[in-house]
């Protein structure tokens, strides 16, 4: 998964934190979802991506104006990215 704009990430508390890809060290509350597995991945609305993970922790990572907002891929996943604006059609 690769992140490129600003993203929600819920630790395994259920705390909310606000951070942005490429601000180096604030982004160490990211590495508690180190190892962790995965309890359900979504694409909601117009491209929100929403990771759950077993532990309580989680990722939203909305779309972007600008940006491309995020792109996952994976062994046994299907390429998926949401492009600037968003992307409608994900209520499959």
């Amino acid at each position: 998964m690769i992140l490129e704009t600003p993203f929600l990430f819920r630790d395994a508390a259920g705390e909310w934190h606000e951070l942005d890809p490429g601000t180096g060290v604030c982004l160490a509350p990211v590495l508690a979802l180190y190892g962790q597995s995965v309890a359900a991945v979504d694409v909601r609305d117009r491209g929100a991506l929403v990771i759950d993970f077993h532990d309580g922790a989680g990722l939203w990572i909305g779309p972007d104006p600008q940006f491309e907002s995020w792109h996952l891929t994976g062994h046994g996943v299907a390429s998926l990215m949401v492009g600037p604006g968003g992307e409608d059609g994900w209520d499959r």
